[in-house]
């Protein structure tokens, strides 16, 4: 079982699983409603399965029950029976699930070129300066996605910024500028997880 750790932050718990198993393996761990069994049975790709059950399993882990987990009409996640806020992000080989007792968004890549081919679509202000690798374009690219899975109502890549380049090496903290009707400041943090970047910004 690659769960990497769980770690109990300040009003919050995060979790981070390693791809490994199979659909079947991962479906072994949990004991599905009729009305998830519904949701399973619609996705057709072997890692869009995994990924759905693995989320699952780690809110088990964390809360020690399996809760359902639905969506808003926005695509943001909601815990049934439970007012803690739940935020989930997948990358290529891994599953970050975040539950906190504050609004929360969490967001996981795994390093590759891919944020930096598309540059020119998110980055904003000073970032254009010193955004230059590919570990710096994702990790802007995570500190974006977090912040829209925080405000969760449609929030443009370009209304977030990072004012000063992070000193970044395997972690840290930071203050990004949100832009949705006012301007807000919150705090990010962000670390480096063997080849991803996870990132997450709390209320």
């Amino acid at each position: 079982m690659p769960l990497l750790f769980k770690n109990e932050l300040q009003n919050a718990y995060l979790a981070v699983w390693q791809k490994r198993e199979t659909p079947e393996q991962l479906m072994s761990m949990l004991t599905l409603s009729d009305d998830e069994k519904i949701v399973y049975e619609q996705f057709t790709n072997e890692r869009r399965q995994s990924e759905w059950l693995t989320s699952r399993i780690l809110l088990k882990n964390i809360l020690g029950k399996e809760t359902a987990i639905v969506y808003d009409k926005n695509g943001k996640p909601y815990l049934i029976g439970d007012e803690q806020f739940i935020s989930i992000s997948h990358s290529r080989n891994m599953v970050a699930v975040m539950v906190s007792d504050t609004n929360i968004g969490l967001d996981i890549e795994q390093i590759t070129a891919r944020a930096t081919k598309v540059r020119h679509k998110f980055l904003t202000g000073s970032e254009l300066e010193w955004c230059k690798t590919d570990v710096e374009h994702t990790l802007v690219w995570t500190v974006k996605e977090s912040a829209y899975k925080l405000i969760g109502n449609g929030l443009e890549h370009t209304e977030v910024e990072i004012s000063e380049k992070p000193n970044f090496a395997e972690s840290a903290i930071f203050k990004v500028r949100i832009d949705r009707c006012k301007s807000h400041i919150k705090t990010c943090h962000t670390q480096l997880i063997f080849d991803n970047i996870l990132s997450y910004i709390a209320e």
